[in-house]
């Protein structure tokens, strides 16, 4: 077995990998492009594949560095071994190499998967049990669990015009955010909801900008985006709202906008990832849980 760094010209033979070690999951060509090497942290000392002694790849690790302002934080983006090669050592070596990097690098602290903004999911699915294991034998704890829903987008239209006309009569405009509304928006975020900067202006690369916007006396009170991340697969997200703006149904709306763009876009369903206010999207787009997620992480010595 041969381990070796990651580049661009391995991406179909990994894409591969990955549909058939993770079931649950798909994982395109255009989209483990998107996860590795478009991602801007993207490092192939971070990265690496196995391949057999007969020239496939069996096994495949990203780790990734993100600036969290006051510290740097490393993560495990993407795993995944043959079912056919498992424990046999190959996941601990390359798990190994990752940490070591990032103990070189003074990282104290690793997480798995859930590398906002680009990130493929937000924890580990415990159906993927042999990974729980796996990363429990390497003294990762548990933290806690996030949710994905999913709204079957073929239950409504979404339409909204006359609940944005009730909210006029409060001043309250709700439009799709043009180009030229980029510079401000992007204030707006780095100023309320900075975690999301990468993702809300990923959505001004998308046409038309995937990405809808509430004001009042033109000031942005609350915006939602679409297809900013695993972009082609029908991801809803991020939004947010300004506290003095919620229970007005600006939220609700701003999904919907977004939901009715996905639906002509020919998405048969939305998924809604990394869920805190669950009762929500169930109010709004009788959205249901689809996948659980189990947060964890890991402190270097």
């Amino acid at each position: 077995m041969n381990t070796i760094q990651f580049i661009e010209d391995h991406i179909p033979a990994v894409a591969k990998l990955c549909r058939q070690a993770l079931e649950k999951d798909i994982m395109p060509d255009f989209l483990l492009t998107e996860k590795t090497v478009l991602d801007p942290d993207f490092d192939s000392k971070l990265t690496y594949i196995v391949k057999s002694d007969q020239g496939d790849v069996i096994a495949f690790i990203m780790g990734v560095v993100r600036d969290r302002g006051n510290e740097k934080i490393g993560y495990i983006k993407l795993f995944c071994v043959h079912e056919n090669f498992r424990r046999n050592g190959i996941g601990r070596k390359l798990y190994n190499l990752i940490e070591s990097e990032f103990k070189g690098r003074g990282i104290k602290k690793v997480r798995l998967f859930e590398s906002w903004p680009n990130y493929y999911q937000p924890g580990i699915d415990p159906f993927y049990t042999e990974a729980v294991c796996f990363f429990e034998r390497m003294k990762f704890v548990r933290n806690g669990d996030t949710s994905n829903l999913t709204a079957d987008l073929s239950a409504s239209d979404f339409d909204t015009s006359a609940e944005e006309k009730e909210l006029q009569k409060q001043q309250i405009e709700i439009n799709r955010a043009s180009h030229n509304e980029f510079e401000n928006t992007m204030a707006y975020i780095d100023k309320f909801f900075p975690a999301w900067r990468g993702e809300v202006s990923a959505a001004f690369k998308n046409s038309p900008v995937s990405l809808h916007i509430a004001k009042l006396d033109g000031e942005i009170r609350a915006f939602s985006a679409h297809e900013v991340n695993n972009i082609g697969t029908g991801w809803f997200g991020p939004m947010g709202t300004d506290p003095v703006f919620r229970g007005k149904g600006v939220g609700g709306i701003l999904l919907k906008r977004c939901l009715k763009d996905m639906k002509e876009a020919g998405f048969a369903k939305a998924i809604i990832p990394w869920v805190g206010p669950i009762p929500f999207y169930m109010h709004y787009c009788n959205s249901k849980v689809s996948r659980v997620f189990w947060k964890y992480e890991k402190i270097l010595e």
